[in-house]
């Protein structure tokens, strides 16, 4: 699988499994794709990212691939991955006697009743459409009925819409305590995950798999700092 990669078919019509000889023993580093099809003349080209010198290893970028996916495809996780990302799936109870209104609400701004999201690493781990839902989620039934009617519904996709002081914090909160379960799932803390990796006297598969759960977890727990700034304002 990870020296498979499709290129157009002769018609033109489809695209077909290949192998790439040379090209696919480039390692990965951080950029942009710079590898297309020639159509003209057949073949795949690859720009340099950058001024390789003679002797240089020659990398190419993999693409906009979460660690997850390097895990899964490449069997490697690259430092400092910043498309790095966790799932995270929520949804309205059918049990809510307010499902009706919230569905509305939401298919307002082009979201599911249940659906996956993604928390990323950095500075704004949640996006506008996740914000939006938690929001939702949590309104009571006059601010559903007020931003059902609203024209501005989209404003809720950011975080300086103007909404209720104990709309927000219940938003804030309801994430932290569904964040702090998915934690409690693992059987190791982040730091004890830190530390087997110092230790190194795992298997090289072991080191990788510990990677893959601590990426996990430094991403909710970077959802989680962020979060408790927010609670805290």
């Amino acid at each position: 699988m990870t020296r498979q990669n499709f290129i157009p078919s002769d018609d033109n019509e489809t695209k077909v499994a290949a192998l790439i000889p040379l090209w696919d023993l480039c390692n990965h580093t951080n950029g942009m794709i710079s590898t297309d099809f020639n159509p003209e003349l057949s073949r795949s080209e690859c720009l340099a990212l950058t001024d390789f010198k003679k002797g240089e290893q020659l990398f190419i970028f993999y693409g906009p691939r979460t660690n997850a996916e390097f895990f899964i495809h490449n069997g490697f996780i690259p430092s400092g991955n910043v498309y790095d990302s966790y799932p995270i799936k929520l949804g309205i109870s059918k049990c809510d006697p307010l499902k009706e209104k919230r569905i509305l609400l939401l298919r307002k701004l082009g979201l599911e009743n249940t659906q996956e999201f993604k928390l990323r690493i950095g500075e704004n781990p949640i996006d506008g459409k996740l914000l939006a839902f938690l929001r939702i989620f949590n309104m009571s039934q006059d601010q559903l009925d007020h931003w059902v009617e609203s024209n501005r519904s989209g404003d809720l996709e950011f975080i300086e819409c103007a909404l209720d002081v104990s709309l927000e914090k219940k938003s804030w909160c309801f994430l932290q305590t569904r964040l702090k379960l998915m934690l409690a799932t693992y059987q190791t803390t982040l730091e004890e995950d830190k530390k087997l990796l110092e230790e190194n006297k795992s298997s090289s598969n072991t080191v990788l798999a510990v990677k893959m759960r601590a990426s996990e977890k430094e991403i909710i727990w970077n959802t989680l700092n962020w979060l408790e700034q927010h609670v805290q304002q």
